[in-house]
């Protein structure tokens, strides 16, 4: 992962120049990139191929010796094609540029190379390396659809395609250093989910979790910031805040859509210039905690009606994870109406209960506004109150008509498997035409009895619709 080797692993500077690569190395390391190694002859990095460890590669293109940079470039792009390669010669010469851009060089620099320049072309090829990997690792991840932590995820429970395609995109961003968005509708797990990608990222600092709602611009700021002593007329000593005790980790910052507009301006100059300064003090601190934020709102809208910053927006939308409501997710709701059943009737010290087809087809047809939440909440209430009855009962008040889930059994008492998003089928299947009838009765209740309007939802004309209906009667 990039947090424990990628971001560790240096960039190479080539060249017979002594002192062009100490003016080349100084740059960089003032810049901020600690890990810089220099060699004056291309065959001492060819020979650290093809298990190289390099994140960049700046290499002259003409150097005495038997080694040319052309060959050099070439041996790069063929053993170690996930290391971009800079070429930098005294020659400024078109075709040779063609030539070396063709080859598979990332870019071409002329000395004596501007420092603004340098570190502009580094930034680059360094951000598209990185993109690079991640679309190849997606890649993987998409065709094998599997998890290499799928411990990471133990606190969400789902057996739900679309989560897990949710789960391997969070494998390929976690690693990166960059924020990620966090959205979806209250109750969906949205802390959960950050909790997985800090578990992911390797990153060595704590998870720091913060809610920002509600707090005004100065609470902001001594909450993330903090303050030295006398800085007000109550700091009586130094305190750290959430971005110093995050440290090397990450800082989940919950409901960023609530946070005020002079607060917004504090948040982005701290992921822009990584730098943060607690009240009272004279110099900003450098921080290194990854940000992760979250909200239930669409920001998109917010930022229109000018309540939310356009450039936070996009800084903190770097990586966009967003959590299905719990009523798109079909056979989760049984896994966790069963999951929470059992920590109801283990915490009352009860006997334990199972869920029945009936109430199961309640379940799945109620909408859940609050999602995982809702659910979880609406089972330890009712079973404090009066068992799997109460909770039958409430469920009968709050769906009357039942959509048709087939009759839904229980999680692990008759096999079944997930079609889509919420159909779930028993075995044996039903026949074809007891299918495409119940398929006619949910696209007229989800339509207010329109026939027109189901026939569109299913692709079929009027005049077959009419006739199913027909024959429903």
């Amino acid at each position: 992962m990039k947090s424990n080797t990628e971001s560790a692993w240096p960039i190479f500077l080539v060249d017979d120049e002594e002192l062009l690569l100490d003016s080349l190395s100084m740059t960089l390391l003032t810049a901020g990139f600690g890990n810089v190694e220099t060699f004056t002859d291309g065959q001492t990095v060819l020979d650290r191929l093809p298990d190289v460890q390099c994140a960049l590669l700046l290499l002259d293109l003409f150097m005495p010796g038997r080694v040319h940079g052309e060959a050099i470039l070439e041996r790069f792009r063929s053993e170690a094609p996930h290391v971009p390669v800079v070429m930098v010669t005294g020659v400024d010469e078109t075709e040779t540029a063609v030539r070396c851009m063709k080859a598979g060089a990332f870019d071409y620099l002329i000395k004596p190379v501007e420092q603004v320049l340098l570190l502009a072309t580094v930034h680059r090829a360094l951000a598209h390396a990185r993109l690079l990997r991640q679309n190849i690792h997606l890649r993987d991840k998409l065709l094998f659809e599997r998890l290499d932590q799928p411990e990471a995820f133990s606190g969400i429970i789902t057996e739900n395609r679309p989560m897990q395609a949710i789960f391997r995109y969070m494998e390929v961003i976690a690693p990166t250093a960059e924020p990620v968005l966090i959205t979806g509708e209250t109750g969906t797990g949205k802390d959960l989910t950050a909790t997985a990608l800090h578990r992911l990222s390797g990153r060595g600092g704590p998870f720091v979790a913060v809610n920002v709602a509600g707090l005004d611009d100065n609470m902001f700021a001594d909450t993330l910031f903090g303050h030295v002593k006398g800085a007000f007329t109550d700091a009586r000593q130094d305190r750290r805040g959430m971005v110093e005790q995050a440290a090397d980790g990450t800082l989940f910052l919950d409901e960023i859509g609530d946070l005020s507009l002079a607060s917004q301006i504090k948040l982005l100059k701290l992921i822009q210039d990584h730098e943060f300064l607690p009240l009272g003090a004279d110099k900003p601190r450098r921080s290194r905690a990854r940000i992760v934020a979250a909200t239930n709102q669409d920001l998109e809208a917010a930022e229109r009606k000018g309540l939310f910053r356009k450039d936070l927006f996009y800084r903190i939308n770097t990586y966009h994870v967003h959590l299905p409501p719990l009523r798109e997710r079909g056979r989760d709701i049984l896994l966790l109406a069963e999951h929470y059943l059992r920590q109801a009737c283990e915490t009352l010290k009860i006997p334990s209960e199972r869920i029945d087809p009936s109430l199961a087809d309640r379940l799945l047809s109620h909408s859940f506004p609050g999602n995982v939440r809702e659910l979880r909440s609406l089972i330890f209430n009712t079973m404090a109150q009066g068992g799997l009855q109460e909770l039958e009962k409430k469920m009968a008040s709050l769906v009357k008509t039942p959509a048709f889930h087939f009759n839904a059994p229980a999680p692990e008492t008759v096999p079944a498997m997930l079609l889509g998003a919420d159909i779930l089928f028993p075995d044996p299947l039903p026949t074809m035409d007891q299918t495409v009838q119940k398929l006619v009765q949910e696209a007229l209740r989800r339509s207010g009895g329109n026939q027109a309007a189901a026939a569109r939802m299913l692709g079929i004309s009027r005049q077959a619709m009419h006739q199913r209906v027909s024959q429903r009667r």
